[in-house]
């Protein structure tokens, strides 16, 4: 597992938890839909829980698996009606062609692609979907921009992860599943200056960031609410997200 995933999720679940938006409705509609009655979903990377309570709530049986025990940990204390394993995307802990549907939200940046794919199709039954999401946030907005800008400002590198990537062709590479779909939702979520600086906390490169990076970066975030103009003063504002669906067949 990528060190900076296991070390930032692991110290900031608990603001991961409160913070992070779920995902559009109706992105969890359409997959929901989908799915035949009494469907099986393996929800991987599953965090704290986010998409896996949301699926459960939309009446699907989920099994969640996820490597980093304090979020683990989380999730089974609050959501004590879904199974829970802990894993990888790389070395599932479930046996073959068990499930219906295999999620994974905002996770699938961090995996070796070939070996989650491979993982996927082993555990999927034949037409099974595989379902990629991301809240994408929406940095046409000039505030979203700088408030970008300002979360990497301390990683010359930049991410730890590649953002460009090009999803359909990776899925594609494998050769196990087919009808590549996307849909793109509007998710826009409540916000306000203190929700926004717990937002920048929660990205895993932040919380793994040494303290004194890692104050800097949120001291900055504030500033940028306190003075930015269609920011400063208001105690509530919307960050814009929009939810990218992405699915596939197993053949």
């Amino acid at each position: 597992m990528d060190p900076v995933a296991a070390g930032g999720f692991a110290s900031a679940a608990p603001t991961y938890a409160r913070i992070r938006p779920a995902y559009a409705r109706g992105a969890i509609g359409r997959i929901r839909d989908r799915c035949p009655r009494g469907a099986q979903v393996l929800d991987v990377a599953a965090g704290t829980g986010i998409l896996s309570g949301q699926l459960h709530r939309a009446g699907l049986r989920v099994t969640a698996v996820e490597p980093v025990q304090p979020m683990l940990a989380h999730l089974v204390r609050t959501l004590p009606a879904v199974g829970a394993l802990r894993g990888t995307a790389e070395a599932l802990p479930v046996r073959d062609g068990r499930f219906d549907v295999l999620s994974v939200g905002e996770a699938f940046h961090w995996f070796d692609a070939d070996a989650a794919l491979a993982e996927a199709w082993r555990v999927l039954r034949p037409d099974g979907i595989l379902v990629l999401l991301w809240n994408r946030r929406d940095d046409a907005v000039e505030w979203v921009a700088r408030y970008d800008e300002i979360v990497l400002s301390e990683r010359p590198e930049g991410r730890p992860y590649d953002t460009s990537v090009d999803w359909d062709a990776v899925v594609e590479r494998h050769g196990g599943f087919v009808q590549p779909e996307l849909v793109r939702i509007d998710n826009p979520r409540a916000s306000g200056p203190r929700e926004l600086v717990e937002r920048a906390a929660s990205t895993s490169f932040v919380a793994d960031a040494a303290p004194v990076a890692r104050d800097r970066v949120l001291e900055r975030v504030g500033e940028l609410v306190r003075t930015h103009p269609d920011l400063a003063g208001r105690g509530s504002f919307e960050l814009p997200y929009v939810t990218e669906l992405r699915t596939w067949v197993r053949r």
